[in-house]
C-alpha cells in the first residue's frame, strides 16, 4: 500500500545553489525524479507508481538493452513488490555486481524508487536485506558526478559494511566485538572457525566448542592497559569479576577460558543479526562459500593461510626459538606463591612458568638448543606436539587418553641431559611429574607482515558485489612474538581492537567509499608500531641474550666454566633485586614478602649444579631493554589512561637535563640495571624465622648461607683447566680464551648482555 504519511517522513528536502557540499549520508536526486514520481495517478499504489517509474526511465535511456530489460522486468506481474522490481533489475541487468563504485543513473533510478517506498524501514525481510545491502552498499558513491542541480535531497539508508574473519582465537573475538560494540548497527560480522560446533539449549541453539576439541591450556598475563580498553560489559564477560592479579598492572587467564568467555560475549542478545558464528573452516579455495564482504581478516594464528596467500613478499622473520611446554593440572593450587614464582622466572630466561593459581593449570617452559629441538619426540620418533603431545607415565601406567607411542621419549632415559633439565624444570616451581598432563615442543618464530592491509586480487572477487575488497590481518597472523617477555595475546587484542576502530572511523567520515587501501592507513601505522614496540623492545633482547638456539647453545657449552658459588650468589642476587624492584612498586597486588632469600636458596638447593650454571648463563630477563611506553589504539582509550600515556611519552622524549639528572640520583641502582649480588639487601629485612615463611617451603631445609663471593677483582678470560661438565666443551687452539674471542663468532650474545657479564663477572670470580 502506498504510504499516507508526509514527504517530511523521508527527510526530504529541497537543496539551494548556494547549499554546501552534501553530507555523508545526504544523498541527491534531480528534482525530475520527484515530478515524475508524482505524474501517477494518486489513486495508485507505490508499486503500480513505481513501475510506471521505471518504464519513463526506460523510454529515456539511451542504452537499449536498459530499456528492453526495464520495461520487461517492469510489466512482469510475477514481481509483485518493490523489493522483486529491484532484485530482478539486480540480477538481470547488473549480474549482482557493481563494475565500479561510482554511482550510476539506473542504480539512483533504483534507489530513489526504495527510498520512496520506504522498504528500509516497513518491507524489511531476507530478500529485503539482498537488495538493499546491493543498492545502499556503504562502499558505493552516494551521488552522481556531477551532482545534480536544484536536487531534492534525501538521507542515504546505508547498508551493513560486512567483515568476514577467518579464526575463532582471543584476537578474532576481540576484532568481532569491537566492530559490533562500535559499529552501533553499521557493521555486519560473520566469523568461521572449524573448531566451533552447534549446540542446543534451553533457550535454542548456540556456538561453543565440543568437548572433544583439543584446547589450549597456556596461561597468559592480560596487562590492564588492554583490557581497560574494552567495553565494561566486555571486561566483566571476561574476567566474570574475579580477575587473578599476578604481575604487576594485569591479570592472569587460561587462553581456554579467553575464548570461552570472548564466545559467550558474542552471543549476547545485543549483537543478535551483528555477529554471525559460523562453525566451519575457510580458506582459500572454499572463500567462495563466505560470499560478498568489504573486508577479510585473517586472524587465523601464526600459521594464517590468510597470510601466506595475500601478504606474500611481505613477510619477514625477525628470529627464532625453541621451547618445551609441560602443560600441568594441579587443582589445589600452585606449589609456591605467585610472588615466589614471578622471582624464580624473571631471574633467568631458560624456564618460564604462566599458571593459574585460581585452578592450578598452566604451562611450564624451557627454552631448548637445536639438539634438544630434536630430542622433542615421543617413542615411536614423532615429534611431539600440540596435535600429537606427549606423555609420561604416571606409576608406571600411560595416561587415559594417551597411547604406548605416545610416551615422550627422553622421560624413558632418566639420566639423560636433557631429561634432567627437564626433571629441574618441575623442582625450581615445585610441581610433580604426576601433575604433567602432557608434553609438547614449541616453535617460535618472530615475524611481521610489512603491510597490514592489501588489496583482495581479482580472482579471488568473483564472490563480491563490487570490483574489490580489502584484506588485512591481525594478531599471530601479523606478528608473532617471543611468548618469553609474553604480551603475546595483549598485542593481538589490542590489534582486533585497533581494527575495530579504524574501520568504524573510516566507515563513519565517509573513507570506505571505494574501498582504497587509504582508508585504513591508521590502522596499518598501528600494526607498524606495535612491530617496533614488541619485536625491537621486547622479543629480540630475549632472543639476543638467550633466545636463539645457537646462542643458548653457545651460553650453555659455557655453563661448566662457572663456578658452583657463583651461579648460585648470581641468581640468588639477580632474583632479590628483581623482588625489591617489584614490591616497591604501587601495583604490586600482594602483601610484601620479607624472607624471600631463604625461600629461594632453598629452591635452588633442590637443582643439579649443571641446571644452576644453566640458568645463571641465560641471564635474567633483559628489563631495562624492555622498557618503553606502550603502544595502543588511541581511539578506545580513556581520556584518563591518554593523558597517562601521553605524560609517560613526554618523560621518555623531554624533559631538561635537570630533571633528568635529578630523576637519575633519585633512581634506585635496582631499578636501572642487575649489578653484582650484594651480602646486604638494599631493603632492610627483618630476621627471618619460620613463622615469616610460605606454608610450601619449610625454613628447616635451609643450610647456612655460604661466605660472600667477591666481585671486586674480575678475570675476563675463560679458564680452560680440569673443570668437569656434562656438556662437552667447545674446541679451543689455546689454553685460556678471552671473553671477547668467545663472543666473536657469528652468532653470539648482545651487547647488553656482555655488558651484564662483564660487570659481574660471570665466567670467572677470583676470590
Amino acid at each position: 500500500m502506498r504510504s499516507s504519511l508526509s514527504p517530511a517522513v523521508f527527510h526530504r528536502r529541497r537543496r539551494s545553489q548556494s547549499v554546501a557540499a552534501p553530507g555523508l549520508d545526504d544523498i541527491l536526486f534531480p528534482k525530475l525524479y520527484e515530478d515524475e514520481w508524482e505524474l501517477a495517478d494518486a489513486r495508485n499504489t507505490d508499486l503500480e507508481r513505481a513501475r510506471f517509474f521505471m518504464i519513463r526511465f526506460a523510454n529515456k535511456s539511451k542504452d537499449p538493452t536498459i530499456q528492453q530489460e526495464l520495461v520487461a522486468i517492469a510489466s512482469n506481474q510475477q514481481n509483485r513488490t518493490i523489493p522483486a522490481l529491484a532484485y530482478a533489475v539486480q540480477a538481470r541487468i547488473f549480474s549482482n555486481r557493481h563494475a565500479s563504485f561510482a554511482a550510476t543513473p539506473l542504480l539512483q533510478c533504483m534507489r530513489f524508487l526504495l527510498i520512496k517506498a520506504r522498504v528500509s524501514e516497513v518491507m524489511f525481510s531476507d530478500r529485503t536485506k539482498i537488495v538493499l545491502d546491493f543498492f545502499f552498499d556503504p562502499a558505493m558513491a552516494r551521488n552522481l558526478d556531477p551532482l545534480p542541480k536544484d536536487p531534492i535531497v534525501y538521507r542515504y539508508p546505508a547498508a551493513r559494511l560486512k567483515v568476514a574473519i577467518v579464526g575463532g582465537g582471543p584476537t578474532a573475538l576481540s576484532s568481532a566485538i569491537s566492530l559490533a560494540e562500535k559499529g552501533a548497527g553499521r557493521v555486519e560480522v560473520h566469523m568461521y572457525e572449524r573448531r566451533w560446533v552447534k549446540m542446543s539449549g534451553p533457550d535454542g541453539t548456540y556456538v561453543d566448542y565440543p568437548p572433544t576439541a583439543r584446547r589450549r591450556d597456556q596461561v597468559v598475563t592480560l596487562q590492564h592497559t588492554v583490557t581497560s580498553l574494552m567495553s565494561p560489559k566486555t571486561q566483566e564477560a571476561l574476567f566474570e569479576g574475579r580477575p587473578e592479579h599476578v604481575w604487576p598492572g594485569s591479570a592472569n587467564l587460561q587462553i581456554r577460558k579467553v575464548e570461552d568467555r570472548l564466545l559467550r560475549r558474542c552471543q549476547a542478545a545485543e549483537f543478535r543479526g551483528l555477529i554471525h558464528l559460523h562453525p566451519e573452516g575457510v580458506d582459500r579455495e572454499s572463500l567462495s562459500m563466505v560470499g560478498d564482504f568489504h573486508v577479510l581478516l585473517g586472524a587465523d594464528g601464526a600459521a594464517s593461510w590468510v597470510r601466506k596467500t595475500y601478504f606474500e613478499g611481505y613477510e619477514k622473520e625477525r628470529g627464532r626459538s625453541y621451547a618445551l611446554g609441560l602443560a600441568f593440572d594441579r587443582p589445589e593450587g600452585l606449589p609456591w606463591s605467585q610472588p615466589l614464582n614471578m622471582f624464580l622466572t624473571l631471574g633467568q630466561t631458560r624456564y618460564l612458568l604462566n599458571a593459574s593459581n585460581f585452578d592450578g593449570r598452566g604451562y611450564l617452559n624451557m627454552q631448548l638448543t637445536e639438539e634438544e629441538w630434536h630430542k622433542m619426540v615421543s617413542v615411536d620418533g614423532q615429534p611431539v606436539t600440540f596435535g600429537n603431545p606427549g606423555c609420561l607415565r604416571i606409576d608406571g601406567k600411560i595416561p587415559a587418553g594417551f597411547k604406548e607411542s605416545q610416551v615422550f621419549a627422553p622421560s624413558e632415559d632418566r639420566d639423560s641431559l636433557l631429561w634432567k633439565s627437564i626433571e629441574d624444570g618441575l623442582k625450581l616451581f615445585g610441581f610433580k611429574e604426576s601433575e604433567v598432563i602432557n608434553v609438547v615442543r614449541i616453535p617460535i618464530v618472530v615475524q611481521a607482515v610489512r603491510e597490514g592491509v592489501q588489496y583482495l586480487p581479482p580472482q579471488d572477487c568473483f564472490a563480491l558485489h563490487r570490483p574489490h575488497a580489502l584484506v588485512a590481518v591481525a594478531g599471530d597472523a601479523a606478528m608473532t612474538v617471543h611468548f618469553w617477555p609474553g604480551r603475546g595475546l595483549n598485542s593481538g587484542i589490542k590489534s582486533g581492537i585497533a581494527l575495530g576502530d579504524e574501520i568504524v572511523h573510516a566507515l563513519n567520515s565517509g573513507r570506505f567509499v571505494g574501498l582504497p587501501l587509504a582508508a585504513m592507513k591508521e590502522y596499518n601505522d598501528f600494526i607498524l608500531k606495535l612491530q617496533g614496540r614488541e619485536h625491537d623492545k621486547r622479543s629480540i633482547p630475549i632472543l639476543n641474550q638467550s633466545g636463539s638456539p645457537e646462542t643458548l647453545g653457545w651460553l650453555l657449552s659455557k655453563a661448566y666454566t662457572v663456578p658452583d658459588n657463583v651461579a648460585t650468589e648470581w641468581l640468588v642476587g639477580a632474583m632479590l633485586q628483581i623482588a625489591d624492584r617489584l614490591q616497591e612498586r604501587p601495583d604490586w597486588p600482594f602483601e610484601p614478602i620479607a624472607n624471600i632469600e631463604p625461600q629461594l636458596r632453598i629452591v635452588l638447593r633442590q637443582m643439579t649444579s649443571l641446571t644452576l650454571k644453566e640458568m645463571a648463563v641465560s641471564f635474567p630477563w633483559p628489563t631495562r631493554q624492555m622498557g618503553g611506553a606502550e603502544v595502543l589504539p588511541i581511539r578506545s582509550m580513556k581520556p584518563e589512561e591518554k593523558s597517562k600515556w601521553l605524560q609517560q611519552l613526554f618523560t621518555l622524549i623531554g624533559g631538561d637535563d635537570k630533571s633528568k639528572g635529578a630523576a637519575a640520583r633519585s633512581r634506585s641502582p635496582s631499578s636501572s640495571r642487575f649489578e653484582a649480588p650484594r651480602s646486604v639487601s638494599p631493603i632492610p629485612r627483618p630476621p627471618s624465622s619460620p613463622g615469616h615463611m610460605e606454608p610450601t617451603i619449610q625454613r628447616s631445609n635451609a643450610s647456612p648461607l655460604p661466605s660472600p663471593v667477591r666481585f671486586d677483582k674480575i678475570n675476563l678470560t675463560v679458564p680452560n683447566g680440569n673443570e668437569t661438565s656434562g656438556r662437552p666443551r667447545s674446541s679451543s687452539s689455546s689454553g685460556d680464551t678471552s671473553l671477547v674471542r668467545l663472543l666473536s663468532v657469528t652468532k653470539r650474545p648482545g651487547q647488553a648482555m656482555l655488558a651484564d657479564a662483564m660487570s659481574l663477572a660471570l665466567f670467572r670470580v677470583d676470590e
